[in-house]
């Protein structure tokens, strides 16, 4: 009785809550820049549906992923956590299976394989218990095969629209039927980047996020003719490989590679979807009851044609990368009446920030207590604050594999306009200012290493504090000494 209460007195005031994660979407991957286009593709990469949330919302320029790549940002959302602590600090697929790549005399630490599992202070949960109907669309990528966490519905959502364990589709074409097929006729075999629960859409001529976004547009629907707010987390798999061609968008672009062409049409095919969704809430008349939140789990990958990393320009670096690449990314936020339309946003903000605000947005202050690292920046969003007082932390005891593996293990801080990236491997730092160096071109670790000692010694205090596993010497056996000690 008590509890059904408490839900009616917190739904009258509650938002709704649309937050689209879209997978490898770096900071300039929009129309939304602060900035020309400094390369061809940035140029073709026009979304008017991105740029009418901008327009309508908050667009916050020093916005981060809680990490470089994609399950400890998304298992950063849930747990409103840093990967430091819930040592999910790279991708997962299963339990047993270390995703890292060999380093020649580092491996990485114990880190937690299993990725996000059931807890009551998931921020889904959470929301749930507070009276949101809780719906997750597309990529989910919390917790490895095998494992509890790989089926959303055991995370606290009512709801689970082809999430599981994986972090990329076999294909994004509904001939396929979103399966790694050679053909459009072998199907005799399954793999574990098949997406499920789209049979419905199998063998037509439908790209994926088309599909995601009419059953997105679906659930929201039914959840506002139920009368409950609802906390609609919209993942499309876009813009992760395999870069498929939508053939809705590939003819528009002109002078691209063939794969920086396949991928623009990715880009407008997100766009198309942010689009549906936005247009679904306008007809439902509910606009102006919800809070959409729009970014990205990690910074681009670059370079599918074979030139140097420049889709990120002019930020250094890509995913899987310590640089600004590898982890600034886009954030949009529009809440009519609440958030100022067509606003910009100097706060340095992070991924795991996003749970203790919903938090705040749906009455659940008390909650926020257990939130361990992220900060609410609801007065941020609102334009009442422009700068926070905080750092910020990203962690990576891991080498990458594939065409990134040159990024070795490390772990970097943002403290003001000040850079500290640390190399498990040589002990080494790199400084940068990012005010007068965003591009991080000149490394002042050299002329400047009291700036080095003091961002070290706070970074080592931090990772001590919150539990962070370093990368271990093969052939000692034993841990890279904390940054204070190198």
């Amino acid at each position: 009785m008590m509890l059904t209460l408490l839900c009616g007195l917190l739904c009258a005031n509650q938002p709704n809550i649309l937050l689209i994660m879209v997978d490898d979407l770096g900071w300039r991957d929009t129309s939304v820049r602060n900035g020309p286009p400094e390369d061809p593709t940035q140029a073709q990469l026009q979304t008017p549906h991105i740029q009418r949330l901008a327009n309508e919302g908050m667009r916050l320029d020093h916005a981060y992923a809680s990490g470089c790549v994609c399950t400890p940002t998304r298992a950063s959302l849930l747990t409103g956590a840093a990967p430091a602590r819930h040592h999910i600090t790279w991708w997962t697929l299963h339990p047993d299976r270390d995703t890292s790549g060999k380093h020649p005399t580092l491996r990485p630490p114990d880190w937690n394989k299993e990725g996000v599992q059931p807890s009551p202070d998931l921020l889904p949960e959470r929301l749930r218990r507070a009276g949101y109907r809780t719906i997750h669309v597309g990529k989910a990528h919390w917790g490895a095969h095998g494992t509890p966490g790989s089926d959303p519905l055991q995370l606290g959502f009512d709801e689970n629209v082809a999430g599981h364990g994986s972090g990329a589709p076999g294909s994004y074409r509904g001939i396929h039927r979103f399966k790694n097929a050679k053909s459009t006729t072998d199907f005799s075999k399954s793999s574990v980047w098949d997406v499920p629960g789209l049979e419905a859409y199998h063998d037509r001529d439908l790209f994926l996020t088309e599909a995601l976004a009419i059953e997105a547009s679906r659930s929201m629907e039914a959840a506002v003719a139920s009368g409950e707010p609802f906390f609609l987390h919209f993942a499309p798999y876009a813009v992760h490989t395999p870069i498929m061609a939508n053939p809705r968008w590939i003819d528009e672009t002109e002078g691209l590679a063939p794969v920086e062409a396949r991928y623009v049409s990715l880009v407008r095919s997100v766009d198309a979807a942010v689009g549906v969704l936005l247009d679904r809430l306008d007809a439902l008349g509910v606009s102006d009851n919800t809070l959409v939140i729009f970014t990205s789990d990690n910074g681009a990958v670059s370079g599918y044609a074979g030139r140097p990393a420049n889709r990120n320009a002019p930020l250094r670096g890509s995913k899987s990368s310590p640089y600004e690449g590898g982890h600034r990314v886009p954030l949009i936020a529009r809440w009519p009446q609440h958030i100022p339309a067509g606003s910009v946003s100097n706060a340095m903000v992070v991924t795991h920030d996003l749970h203790p605000t919903l938090l705040h947005w749906a009455g659940l202050d008390e909650e926020q207590r257990n939130v361990p690292d992220g900060l609410d920046i609801s007065a941020a969003l609102l334009g009442q604050q422009d700068q926070l007082e905080r750092f910020i932390v990203w962690h990576k005891p891991h080498r990458t594999g594939g065409q990134n593996g040159r990024f070795m293990p490390c772990t970097a801080i943002r403290l003001g306009d000040e850079k500290l990236i640390a190399w498990h491997a040589e002990q080494r730092f790199e400084l940068y200012n990012l005010q007068t160096d965003p591009r991080e071109q000149n490394d002042l670790s050299q002329t400047q290493p009291e700036r080095v000692q003091a961002l070290s010694r706070v970074l080592a205090n931090w990772c001590r504090q919150a539990g962070a596993q370093m990368s271990v010497d093969r052939e000692r056996g034993e841990p890279v000494p904390w940054f204070d000690a190198w």
